[in-house]
């Protein structure tokens, strides 16, 4: 044993080195499984996919919220332009609305190790495993196509703009890559600037106001950009913004997110750490990181124990743990051993943590379910051409879960305009079913409607314990629609009277 420790020791950077191309590959495994899996593990990912699809075809973001097309989401229009550039790529699918997501978290563990490649290769591959960890301890928020992912990479990437830059330098080029990421990180969440606070702050500290102002217009513009776009109305995604805001805080939510939030907040011993056992004094600017850090922390509580968010609105914060982590242990010049010890133990807990974690993540990738309904749904759409379709709720939230492969639909030519997923955090707040989506229910806009099978349409009771759709709707929606055919995975309901071929 002693002949083991011996020979780990004496090749440690090698060793760690090792460590940290394994983690980053695990990182890459899980991602890519997730590339190519056919399905979405989460009812807000079909969402922001066919909100994408819509754009590139040339229809608006953000729809009225009284309008005919329940369709719209509070996230920021780069988002959706994001997965504009992955269909183009890749082409229309869901393969195609993973690509960006899936490249910008992969990414991630390799601008962690150029970032702190400064504090030489042993720190650089701990400064990697830690970020892996933080990655899969996210799983599948992490991997998933809504915005954290993106988050989490752009502030990856301003922590490396920061720590490039020189202190005796301007380094004007630095800052406007700052601006730049800051102000897409919040064209995909409104809150994300939140993020950036510690980053830019340090970077500006000792260079003036000049770099400030910079950014900060860099970031300005980048945000308002797209709202020039006809495609991005700014009314209309901030009417549904306060209905987002209006939610009220769950203090419930506190214990799970303080839970994770504590592996976030690692880097205030290593702080501590730094302060007692440094051979100089912190300069000012460490302690201005260190305290805005915290602050931004504190904020970013509130929006996390919001009804339908969690602990994953600390994951972006992952480059930013990990690089105080690293500069705080590396400022240490008294007992090495013992931050060394827990730089160790805690990439250890972040990966031993991550294993069950993975394992429920695989389990949950249903491969055989996800090609059943794949082909069933290809096969309805076989069986009646030219007709236009889409996907309605039963009464379960099980048969519910069907209906993460809408984008099928959408992606072969057939209609979205009525998203069950806003529906429910409409309903959720009193906002009723607008006169225009009961219109084509009457009109028989949409010819047929696949509803989960051996379920009552749309008498769905979502995760609020309300009823989603009134009884007016539902009433509409039966005079209109008959049960034709049931398949395994959903009923068709076709439009009365309507002869339609394959029936």
């Amino acid at each position: 044993m002693t002949a083991f420790f011996n020979f780990v020791y004496r090749y440690r950077l090698w060793v760690l080195g090792l460590l940290a191309a394994l983690a980053a590959a695990n990182v890459a495994w899980v991602a890519g499984t997730y590339l190519v899996y056919p399905g979405y593990l989460d009812h807000g990912e079909p969402s922001v996919a066919l909100i994408s699809w819509r754009i590139l075809n040339g229809l608006p973001a953000y729809p009225p919220i009284d309008g005919p097309d329940l369709t719209s989401n509070i996230y920021g229009p780069i988002i959706y332009l994001a997965h504009v550039i992955g269909y183009l790529l890749a082409g229309p699918g869901i393969f195609g609305s993973k690509i960006a997501g899936v490249a910008a978290i992969t990414a991630i563990p390799v601008i962690v190790f150029f970032t702190q490649r400064r504090h030489g290769l042993g720190w650089a591959s701990a400064a990697v495993i830690l970020a892996a960890g933080y990655i899969l301890l996210g799983l599948p928020m992490s991997v998933w196509i809504r915005p954290d992912p993106y988050i989490a990479f752009l502030v990856a990437v301003a922590v490396w703009a920061m720590n490039a830059s020189k202190d005796d330098r301007p380094e004007w080029g630095k800052s406007l890559l700052i601006g730049l990421v800051a102000g897409l990180a919040a064209g995909l969440k409104m809150h994300a600037g939140i993020y950036f606070i510690p980053v830019v702050l340090f970077h500006c500290w000792e260079r003036g106001f000049k770099p400030f102002f910079l950014i900060s217009a860099i970031g300005a513009f980048v945000l308002a950009a797209p709202f020039a776009s006809e495609l991005f109305s700014f009314a209309n995604v901030m009417a549904w913004v306060s209905v987002a805001v209006a939610k009220k805080t769950e203090f419930l939510l506190a214990g799970k997110v303080l839970r994770y939030l504590l592996f976030f907040l690692a880097a205030v011993l290593f702080f501590i750490a730094a302060f007692r056992w440094s051979g100089h004094s912190l300069k000012k600017a460490e302690t201005i990181y260190f305290g805005t850090f915290l602050m931004a922390i504190s904020i970013v509580l509130v929006p996390a124990m919001k009804p339908g968010a969690g602990w994953y609105y600390y994951f972006p914060f992952l480059a930013i743990s990990t690089d105080m982590i690293v500069r705080y242990a590396t400022l240490v010049t008294r007992n090495r051993t013992v931050i060394l010890m827990g730089v160790g133990v805690l990439a250890a807990a972040l990966v031993v943590i991550s294993v069950p974690i993975q394992k429920r993540y695989f389990r949950a990738l249903h491969w055989e379910e996800a090609s059943r309904v794949t082909a069933e749904i290809n096969q309805i759409m076989a069986a009646y051409p030219g007709m236009k379709m889409q996907m309605g709720a039963g009464d379960s939230l099980v048969g519910y879960n069907q209906t993460r492969y809408k984008p099928l639909l959408a992606f072969a030519g057939h209609p979205y305009t009525l998203d069950v997923g806003l529906a429910i955090e409409a309903s959720a707040r009193d906002i009723p079913i607008s006169k225009g989506v009961r219109a084509r229910i009457k009109e028989c806009h949409t010819q047929i409607w696949l509803i989960p099978a051996d379920e009552s349409p749309f008498a769905l009771k979502g995760y609020y314990g309300n009823p989603v759709f009134d009884n007016s709707f539902k009433n509409d929606f039966h005079r209109q629609f008959e049960k034709r055919k049931s398949f395994t995975y959903f009923d068709i309901w076709v439009c009365r009277g309507l002869d339609i071929p394959g029936d």
